[in-house]
């Protein structure tokens, strides 16, 4: 299950992402400091990073599989949350390959600590790069509001699980890299596998 897939790989991946390098480097010492440290865990960078592409990756299609929970009016709600969330989730992936593949293929590339630290400031400080940030947490929020409501009026499901998937996701999406992550992470991970227990239930031949 999708839902089930997004909420380990996520989890995961933030716990594995090197303290300090989640987010984009927009100066010449924030570079500097996130080559330092990246340096010392590129593997670990690597991996972590393509987990949480995967994650996002599941995330995107669990948006579309949360909205077969809406009914009636609402499904076209939950259709138009599925669409931006996938696209958020996009967003995201393609993001992540800025603050975390680049970081860690500039750390270790045969180059001056200050010639890598430009390359990384001058791709996230890109146009691009703002785009896609702009995709991933405006778009997000977007979905997240049109599938909390949806779902909500749906009435498919408790009313407080809504709030949980909305609420535990913002919470996740914001918590820092290492072990800290894990509790802030524990909310939306509830709430995709209460989804993912729902959408198995709907399923032809599933009591």
């Amino acid at each position: 299950m999708f839902p089930l897939a997004a909420a380990g790989l996520l989890m995961l991946g933030e716990v594995l992402t090197p303290t300090g390098l989640d987010k984009p480097t927009t100066t010449a010492p924030a570079a500097l400091k996130a080559l330092s440290i990246a340096a010392a865990h590129s593997s670990r960078l690597y991996a972590s990073n393509l987990l949480v592409i995967f994650g996002l990756a599941a995330l995107g299609v669990s948006f579309a599989a949360i909205a077969t929970l809406t009914r009636n009016r609402e499904a076209t709600l939950g259709s138009a949350a599925a669409v931006i969330g996938g696209f958020a989730a996009f967003c995201g992936a393609l993001a992540n390959l800025l603050v975390g593949f680049n970081v860690a293929a500039a750390a270790t590339a045969h180059t001056t600590a200050t010639a890598a630290a430009q390359v990384l400031v001058s791709a996230d400080t890109s146009a691009v790069s703002t785009m896609l940030l702009i995709g991933y947490l405006g778009g997000g929020l977007v979905a997240i509001l049109l599938l909390g409501t949806a779902l909500w009026r749906s009435r498919t499901v408790p009313r407080w699980l809504p709030v949980l998937f909305g609420f535990g996701l913002v919470v996740a999406a914001a918590s820092r890299p290492g072990a800290v992550a894990i509790p802030l992470q524990l909310p939306f991970a509830a709430a995709m596998i209460l989804l993912a227990s729902r959408i198995l239930r709907r399923r032809p031949g599933v009591r």
